[in-house]
């Protein structure tokens, strides 16, 4: 009997924080194997390979795509048009539209350098940063309000949104934007410090009881976070275990964990943390077991994970300094990660799709890429080009590989046959044997809309605006989460300016496939929808848009006076970029002269077709 309290004891000891507190850190070790897969050996630049169409490159990169269609006993597709290669870069690098008056300069311009000079105009734009900076904010988890019941407002967060829009268009070189998003606050510049929002730009819960739990939660957050954006790593997993796949142990988590414990200050309920602070918090790193709050183990030291590290690096990493010993880590040399994570990125972001099945996992489960090395020659340029992502751009853009059709329509003979075999051996475009066809994001959909009608204010920067809501999705909302902007210009401000609310996206957002910003997302989904269809159809936006669009139409063809023919084809190039061809011209003349009690319900009825044409939202 006497045995039992003395049991007891012993027992609570082991599982109370104190007793956990004293355990050692049991963790299995980095081996060989484990650093002989792909994503964590070294980057090394390499060879271009041997061609046999030696006139079809226009840059580097075009060498490893042709290699491998060679390989295959394929060949590219021919060059897309101007006006189809117009309209895809500037979706691209701006988000909208050509204008009827740039489709015409740019066929007429048979200059060897147009194109050159197009990439670099676009670059040049303040509408690339308006653009590109959604890709940041969809990884960043970014959202003006909390998340969960409340769902209240953050009312600075736009100032992230703007820092990320500014250092893009900036051609803030890749290293500093990111040290400053993990380090600003110890530069001094309050716009510096607004940087360090990236790590706090998730859902919280200010309101909960428990502020510890909620500061434990946050933590968990943020290094989740930053493996899988920085590293491409699926970190999370290993907060509650060790990895089951990747050499990833508990211990590697909360060690990178650790980096940033120090950095988010003491919770309090109903406030709002938006930054990280340069004053240290009193708090010890701990290793939690399960990763419960009250389950601490033993003691940590800030540290990357070891996988990604060289023993010298690791053990002389500056824990005096952890974050800004993480940003030099990052961008190391030795470090193979980072680079090859944002080259591909800005690869997968131009192509539509991804050399490697995850964006946001190189891990050992995760598909290898179809192009490992291209991968490690566009992640050496990145390096050698300063870590400018501008220069990545233009290292892409200028590719043959990105100039190709998409499709080819009057191929006749041998490259008809070509062309047919090309798509039975590469039906899913693995090998980018043609231009990959992308649908646009509900916000890119929204500008084109307002950009074609006449509505777009293009005002730069500065707080958000809400746009009108339909009656029925106010109704679900508490009463003043959502108040139209009062001047109705900003109701056309560029969707990267509309409120960002956790709880509930704009509707067109919505039905194409906006992320709900409760995790980081590298690469959105693209459904195909009867409710996409039900939106551009009927929706107050693609309807108002198309009575705008034939109003614009209606003034053009009294001041210039144009013929039926000439207003089908300000029509076309107004909202496809290109030229009718006579098939369709005819149809529309039809409708233009079909029996009407108003003409002008015709032409509204010939706009709101193109805004519904699937044309309008795919770019070849």
């Amino acid at each position: 009997m006497t045995s039992w309290p003395r049991l007891v004891i012993v027992c609570l000891l082991l599982v109370s924080p104190l007793g956990l507190a004293r355990a050692e850190i049991d963790e299995e070790p980095i081996t060989d194997y484990d650093r002989d897969h792909w994503s964590f050996l070294p980057i090394l630049r390499p060879a271009l390979p041997d061609v046999k169409l030696t006139g079809w490159p226009q840059a580097d990169v075009d060498f490893f795509i042709l290699g491998r269609l060679e390989a295959e006993g394929l060949r590219p597709a021919p060059p897309a048009r101007r006006s189809t290669l117009l309209r895809r870069l500037k979706f691209d690098l701006l988000g909208l539209p050509p204008t009827p008056e740039e489709v015409t300069r740019f066929e007429q311009d048979d200059s060897p350098d147009a194109y050159a000079r197009l990439v670099d105009r676009f670059l040049a734009s303040p509408a690339y940063g308006e653009r590109w900076a959604q890709y940041w904010l969809d990884l960043a988890r970014f959202a003006e309000t909390d998340g969960f019941e409340h769902d209240k407002v953050r009312k600075n967060a736009w100032q992230y949104r703007q820092w990320v829009i500014d250092a893009l268009n900036a051609d803030l070189p890749y290293d500093q934007f990111i040290r400053l998003q993990l380090a600003g606050d110890f530069t001094g510049r309050e716009e510096d410090a607004i940087a360090t929002m990236f790590c706090l730009a998730g859902p919280d819960m200010p309101d909960i009881n428990e502020q510890d739990l909620r500061r434990h939660d946050k933590l968990n957050e943020i290094t989740s976070t930053v493996g899988a954006a920085l590293l491409g790593l699926q970190m999370h997993c290993a907060q509650c275990h060790d990895h089951k796949y990747d050499p990833i142990s508990q211990a590697d988590f909360y060690r990178l964990r650790s980096i940033f414990e120090a950095a988010v200050p003491e919770m309090r309920r109903d406030r709002p943390v938006a930054m990280l602070s340069a004053q240290p918090a009193a708090v010890a790193p701990w290793l939690f077991h399960r990763g419960e709050l009250h389950g601490q183990g033993p003691a940590v030291s800030p540290r990357p994970p070891r996988i990604a590290s060289t023993a010298v690096a690791w053990s002389g990493f500056d824990t005096s300094q952890p974050r800004q010993a993480l940003a030099d880590w990052l961008f190391a040399p030795e470090n193979p990660l980072t680079a090859r994570v944002m080259a591909h990125r800005v690869w997968q972001h131009h192509f539509g799709r991804s050399l490697c099945e995850n964006p946001s996992d190189f891990g050992l489960i995760a598909e290898g890429p179809s192009h490992p090395e291209l991968l490690d020659w566009l992640a050496t340029e990145f390096r050698r080009g300063g870590w400018s992502i501008k220069h990545l751009h233009r290292t892409i853009l200028l590719s043959a590989t990105y100039q190709q059709a998409s499709h080819v329509d009057s191929a006749k003979g041998d490259a008809f046959a070509a062309w047919q075999r090309t798509l039975e051996e590469d039906s899913e475009n693995e090998l980018y044997s043609r231009f990959p066809r992308k649908r646009l994001e509900g916000e890119i959909i929204r500008d084109a809309l307002l950009a074609v009608s006449g509505q777009l204010n293009r005002e730069y920067g500065g707080p958000s605006v809400m746009p009108p809501l339909p009656p029925e999705m106010l109704s679900t909302l508490l009463k003043g989460q959502w108040q139209a902007s009062g001047q109705p210009a900003e109701h056309g401000r560029r969707s990267i300016y509309v409120f960002a609310r956790r709880n509930l996206r704009y509707p067109i957002f919505d039905v194409f496939d906006r992320p709900d910003a409760g995790a980081s997302c590298p690469r959105r989904d693209r459904s195909t929808t009867a409710l996409q269809s039900l939106e551009m159809l009927n929706g107050e936006l693609a309807f108002q848009s198309a009575r705008h669009l034939r109003d614009r139409l209606w003034r053009e063809r009294s001041t210039r006076h144009l013929s039926h023919a000439e207003l089908i084809e300000r029509l076309f190039l107004i909202t496809l970029s290109r030229h009718p061809v006579p098939e369709e011209s005819q149809r529309f003349t039809e409708l233009l002269n079909a029996p009407s009690r108003d003409a002008r319900e015709n032409l509204l009825t010939a706009c709101l077709a193109l805004l519904n044409a699937s044309e309008f939202i795919y770019v070849d």
